[in-house]
């Protein structure tokens, strides 16, 4: 019975430990922000955006970039870091009804959502560039 029971809690030890050591599964986050936040309310008349952002810690992200797709008031973030090249990868999709708001190319309404990744989401990652994540953006 000792044996089983130690046998058990190093089965759920080594299982938790390779759960939170995973660096190479994708992580999802996902934010509801209101228009004013992205400076954007007088060029859309949705109550809500919504910003998911995909990161993948070790990894090339691209994969990923092109197989999902934004859903209406949607803005997608893709940050990846590829160890083969040993680069960040970032990469921006917006739907369609947001698309022309971006394509002006506005610093004020493309700096804001720099803003939110670089505040909120990415505060403590070093590969994490604003200037970059800005270009990403300003390429749509």
């Amino acid at each position: 019975m000792k044996y089983s029971l130690v046998l058990l809690c190093f089965l759920f030890t080594s299982i938790i430990f390779a759960q939170n050591n995973n660096s190479n599964s994708l992580k999802v986050t996902r934010y509801k922000l209101h228009p004013k936040e992205l400076n954007i309310q007088n060029d859309v008349s949705a109550k809500k955006i919504n910003l998911k952002i995909y990161y993948l810690k070790e990894g090339n992200i691209t994969e990923d970039y092109t197989y999902f797709k934004p859903k209406k008031n949607e803005i997608l973030f893709f940050f990846g870091k590829d160890p083969v090249t040993n680069t960040t990868q970032m990469y921006f999709k917006v739907d369609e009804n947001l698309k022309h708001i971006y394509k002006k190319k506005e610093f004020d309404k493309l700096i804001k959502v720099v803003e939110v990744l670089e505040y909120n989401v990415f505060p403590t990652e070093s590969n994490f560039s604003s200037i970059d994540a800005y270009s990403a953006l300003a390429s749509l």
